[in-house]
């Protein structure tokens, strides 16, 4: 099952995001603040975020850069969403955080189950490949490159 952090401050929006997920199978895990996500990405391993840009105490591109820039979870797809639908929003949050996708609010229940479905379906075939990848590397001989016999 795959785990979803939603952040976001607007406690309708929120709920109503979490339930959406929720019905399609994924586990959600909710934050209302910047500092509360940073707590979960600190403790819970997850698939995906969904941040909304807005948040009262952290941005949300800090919240991403946090996810983005540690080593354990860099790999961690990020969704940003804003109500801010400018391209130079857009651009400025995105130079920043390297989010994989901008949802404008307000944001449709379908688009977003298929926007958070495509991105975990190209997320497990990137971890698929790495793990090939890696056992591939692991039974050939490092110094070599010969595979071991």
């Amino acid at each position: 099952m795959h785990k979803i952090l939603v952040v976001e401050d607007e406690t309708s929006v929120l709920q109503i995001l979490k339930k959406a997920l929720e019905s399609q199978g994924y586990m959600v895990i909710t934050a209302d603040t910047g500092e509360t996500a940073m707590n979960w990405i600190k403790e819970v391993s997850l698939d995906l975020a969904i941040i909304d840009l807005g948040l009262p105490d952290i941005n949300g591109v800090e919240v991403c850069r946090a996810i983005k820039g540690n080593p354990r979870t860099r790999s961690t797809p990020v969704i940003i969403l804003t109500g801010n639908t400018t391209n130079d929003a857009r651009i400025e949050s995105n130079l920043g955080a390297s989010a994989e996708l901008f949802l404008n609010k307000p944001i449709s229940i379908a688009e977003l189950r298929r926007a958070v479905t495509q991105i975990l379906e190209k997320a497990d075939k990137e971890k698929m490949l790495l793990r090939a990848t890696f056992k591939r590397l692991a039974g050939t001989n490092k110094t070599t490159g010969i595979p071991n016999t």
